[in-house]
Parts: C-alpha cells; sequence; structure tokens
C-alpha cells in the first residue's frame, strides 16, 4: 500500500529485516558463535569474505539478501559514493553495544532449556507487562534478544506517531519521563517498563 512523504506518493512500507551487520574485534570467531548457535552456514562472498568481512546465513536459504549476520573488522569500512571499501585505521571500543532480536520457534521455557543444555548463560527480561524473554550475550558483549515463537502483540496506545507530530510528541514524553524519574537515583538506572509500573502503582 502507498503512503505519502511530503506530498508524494511512496512505496516504503518494509516488510522484514534482512540482514544485520555487528563490528567484530575476531568477526571470525564471532561468525563462528552465531553460527553454532543459530545453526547457521557461512556464506561467502568473493570480495567481502576476502577482506574479512564474515557473514553468517540463519535462515531463508532460499534467498541471497535475507537472513544474513555480518561481522565486520574494525579496520575496513564502505564508501558508498564510491562503491568499494577502504581500509582504515582500526579504532575498535573498549565496550560493545550492539545487539539484534530474533524470533526463534519455539516457546521461552524450550529456548530456555536449550540455553541450558548447551551451557549458555542467560536472563529474562521484560518487554511488556508479563512478558518476559530470554536474553543472551555474545563472547563480545553483543546482546541477544530470543523471542519466543509470537507473531505479535497488541500496540499500546499512542505507540505510533505520524512524522508530522513526532516533535510534539516528544515533548509530551519527555515531560512525563522527567516526572516519573525526578526521584530515582542515578546509580539505579530507568526501569524498561517505567511506566507501566507507575499505573500499576495508582492502581
Amino acid at each position: 500500500m502507498a503512503a505519502e512523504f511530503r506530498g508524494v506518493q511512496t512505496l516504503m512500507k518494509t516488510s522484514e529485516l534482512l540482514h544485520f551487520a555487528f563490528r567484530a574485534r575476531d568477526p571470525l570467531a564471532l561468525g563462528r558463535w552465531y553460527a553454532e548457535l543459530f545453526e547457521g552456514q557461512f556464506f561467502l562472498h568473493p570480495v567481502m569474505s576476502a577482506l574479512g568481512i564474515v557473514i553468517v546465513k540463519i535462515n531463508h536459504p532460499e534467498a541471497v539478501f535475507d537472513g544474513l549476520l555480518e561481522f565486520w573488522p574494525w579496520d575496513l569500512e564502505w564508501d558508498g559514493a564510491a562503491s568499494v571499501f577502504r581500509k582504515i585505521d582500526p579504532k575498535a571500543s573498549p565496550t560493545s553495544y550492539g545487539h539484534m532480536a530474533v524470533k526463534v520457534a519455539a516457546d521461552a521455557r524450550t529456548i530456555s532449556s536449550e540455553l541450558e543444555r548447551r551451557g549458555i548463560t542467560y536472563r529474562m527480561e521484560p518487554r511488556a507487562t508479563g512478558f518476559l524473554i530470554p536474553v543472551i550475550d555474545d563472547p563480545e558483549g553483543n546482546m541477544i534478544e530470543l523471542f519466543p515463537n509470537i507473531d505479535n502483540m497488541p500496540l499500546p496506545g499512542k505507540a505510533l506517531c505520524p512524522r508530522e507530530h513526532i516533535d510534539a510528541a516528544l515533548a509530551e514524553i519527555r515531560l512525563a519521563f522527567g516526572q516519573l524519574t525526578k526521584n530515582l537515583k542515578e546509580k539505579d538506572g530507568v526501569p524498561l517498563l517505567l511506566f507501566e509500573t507507575q499505573m500499576q502503582q495508582q492502581q
């Protein structure tokens, strides 16, 4: 279905995420870890693989661009204007914070049991009121959210905002956020379900 952007009809609705890329200190080691975790295969590209980019195919074996994880070395970048890869001085971050989410064809209990069988440390994290998912970290500290076999959940009210209303919506959110966090201690952090917890306390 066509949408409008600045008065022009567009066809930019997405249907799925095709691939995801991480920077990696050791792309091959990290690629092996993901290939084993998700029972995937390595995807070989004559140029990217030669330059040290490791690609793992975790689903959609029939499609070239779908279901790929890319692990890039720190000394390589893509120059889109020239359509070339360029070697650069590596500037690895001392900490990692990439993260990805995948849907696993099993319920949360089954996923947790499989992680325990493999000896992989996991934690159960909230993503909505009463909805916990298993979460793990890869060997370089990137977070992986393992959503159980659930196709969708109802969107909260006002979760989607038209582009033309975003400034006002963000101002409203920040105001409410400021009120709810004014007594929080910085060392305690901010809960993901801050607003939901507040609503439950008021009931």
